[in-house]
């Protein structure tokens, strides 16, 4: 009962300030016009008559009030479509949060299977070498290299484990590192299930790139390109490559993306930034890679993630020096 009542109060003094509005502005609009029009009559030299006072009174009177009223209504119109786009940007946020959930959950697939193709080698090896150890008769000399096999293998094992750590961390995407770090962890999460497709990656440092600092979350776009190289790459049975380059210019860095496949159809090149398009299987593709990673370019660096017109089978991605990419002057 208590909170109708306060509402009604509410709505009666929004329209009791609505209405002192009207009648201030009314006023003032007529006073003025009294004046306006009895400095028009001067100037032009007319005789200041009834008639011109009539005019100067009935009209403020009759045009202010709409005027003001629509004004009102056009100032409450504002303020709901103000109120409805914040709520949709809002809705948006939370929507393109969980499409970069869902984008990283993917990844999260792809990259346990690249852990269980990383680690077999290792494995193989370690297990060897304790079998080795087990049968040297304890000979010292055959035990330590034994042993300098297995902390080998295991610190790669380890290596690998944090480099994956720090991809899925979400403390540290925003972390800079150089570039030959981000390339090297790249590296070792990917390059041994490119070798297994039989393609071979070459990465290209131009100009300054070695000084560039990146944050981590550059990651995720790099392997996306890679992996979507990779798969258009697939039905390839000549030479297959995968060009990488990063090139420091005076003002923003680029890096390029370029595979030996047949590049993007012609009909998809206005689709595949779009969130859930996809040319593969439903079953080995979310559509939302490239969607997620130019939206991380944007919104993180500033930039642009684009197809190349002139070679659709490379991906550029353009980035102003800001607070997530850097060029360390030496």
């Amino acid at each position: 009962m208590q909170s109708k009542m306060s509402n009604k109060f509410i709505e009666y003094i929004s329209r009791l300030t609505a209405f002192h509005f009207s009648l201030i502005l009314t006023v003032s609009v007529l006073i003025l016009s009294i004046g306006i029009v009895y400095l028009i009559a001067v100037v032009v030299r007319v005789q200041y008559t009834e008639f011109f006072l009539f005019v100067s009174i009935v009209l403020p009177l009759i045009l202010t009030p709409p005027v003001v009223y629509i004004l009102l209504k056009m100032t409450k119109n504002l303020r709901y479509y103000k109120e409805h786009l914040a709520s949709e940007i809002e809705k948006n946020k939370e929507k393109d949060l969980v499409m970069y959930e869902q984008a990283r959950f993917a990844v999260i697939g792809e990259m346990m299977a690249n852990i269980s193709h990383q680690w077999k080698q290792p494995l193989h090896t370690i297990n060897l070498s304790v079998i080795s150890a087990r049968l040297s008769g304890y000979d010292e000399q055959k035990l330590d290299k034994s042993c300098d096999i297995i902390e080998a293998n295991v610190n790669y094992l380890a290596n690998t484990v944090n480099d994956f750590l720090s991809f899925f961390d979400k403390k540290s995407i925003q972390e800079l590192k150089p570039l030959e770090d981000v390339i090297k962890e790249i590296k070792n999460i990917y390059l041994l299930q490119l070798e297994e497709a039989g393609i071979c990656l070459k990465i290209d440092l131009q100009n300054n790139a070695k000084d560039i600092r990146l944050a981590l979350s550059i990651s995720q776009v790099i392997l996306n390109l890679l992996a979507n190289a990779k798969d258009a790459m697939q039905n390839i049975q000549t030479y297959k490559e995968i060009e990488m380059q990063f090139i420091a210019f005076d003002d923003y860095f680029k890096i390029r993306c370029c595979d030996t496949g047949d590049g993007v159809a012609e009909e998809n090149i206005y689709k595949i930034f779009e969130p859930y398009f996809t040319t593969k299987d439903k079953t080995q593709g979310t559509g939302l890679g490239l969607y997620m990673s130019r939206q991380i370019v944007k919104t993180l660096f500033n930039g642009e993630l684009y197809l190349d017109k002139n070679d659709r089978s490379c991906f550029v991605i353009d980035m102003p020096y800001d607070t997530n990419c850097r060029l360390e002057q030496r």
